[in-house]
C-alpha cells in the first residue's frame, strides 16, 4: 500500500470514528438533557441531529463528546485541504 492509500485509509478511520462518537453523543444526550426530546419520538422513528444542536448543552459529558466530534471534523477538513477530495476519492461527499 502506498502513501496516498494510507492517507485515504486514515481519513476513512476518522470518518468512522466521527460517526461512532457522534452516535455516543446523541445517546448520552437523549438520556440526560435531551430526554424530553427523546420522549417525543416513538420507537423506530428517526430524527437527524447536527453537532450544533448540542452547542448549549450543559452536561460535561455531552460537551466532551461534542468537542471530540469537532476535533475529528477539523482533522478531516485539514486532510481534505492537504490532499483534495479527488485524492481521497470522496467526490464531494464528506
Amino acid at each position: 500500500m502506498n502513501y496516498q492509500e494510507k492517507v485515504k485509509e486514515a481519513f476513512e478511520a476518522l470518518e468512522s470514528a466521527k460517526i461512532q462518537v457522534f452516535t455516543a453523543l446523541v445517546n448520552v444526550a437523549m438520556h440526560s438533557e435531551f430526554k424530553d426530546v427523546d420522549e417525543l419520538f416513538e420507537e423506530g422513528e428517526q430524527f437527524s441531529f447536527r453537532s450544533s444542536d448540542f452547542d448549549h448543552a450543559t452536561d460535561p459529558n455531552i460537551q466532551s463528546l461534542q468537542y471530540a466530534v469537532k476535533a475529528i471534523e477539523i482533522a478531516e477538513d485539514e486532510m481534505i485541504n492537504w490532499n483534495g477530495l479527488n485524492n481521497l476519492n470522496l467526490q464531494g461527499n464528506e
